[in-house]
């Protein structure tokens, strides 16, 4: 099997500003993998190699409809402080499955 293989996948949407773009969240080997379903989506693409990624956690919803809602969201946060947020419908499943994935 080949690195950039998934090893996991979820339905996703990637939080930006006051829109959620869908997708699906990748797990491979040595990355996190944002793939949007859309190509009109241009620039919202997210890969992240494991070793940057400081932690995976929840993040609180912001209430407002087009990005989620209330649900709360996968934060992704890369070593230099930046946070990626996700929305995921197994939020606890997403987390309990890339964390172990950090410490190797």
């Amino acid at each position: 099997m080949n690195d950039e293989q998934p090893l996991a996948r979820w339905k996703a949407a990637r939080s930006m500003d006051r829109i959620a773009v869908p997708g699906e969240l990748q797990l491979t080997k040595t990355h996190v993998v944002f793939e949007p379903k859309s190509k009109r989506a241009h620039g919202v693409r997210f890969s992240v190699s494991l070793k940057f990624v400081a932690g995976v956690g929840r993040a609180p919803g912001t209430g407002k409809l087009l990005s989620g809602g209330k649900r709360d969201r996968l934060c992704i946060t890369l070593g230099d402080g930046s946070e990626w947020l996700f929305v995921v419908a197994d939020l606890q499943n997403v987390i309990d499955t890339v964390r172990p994935k950090l410490t190797n």
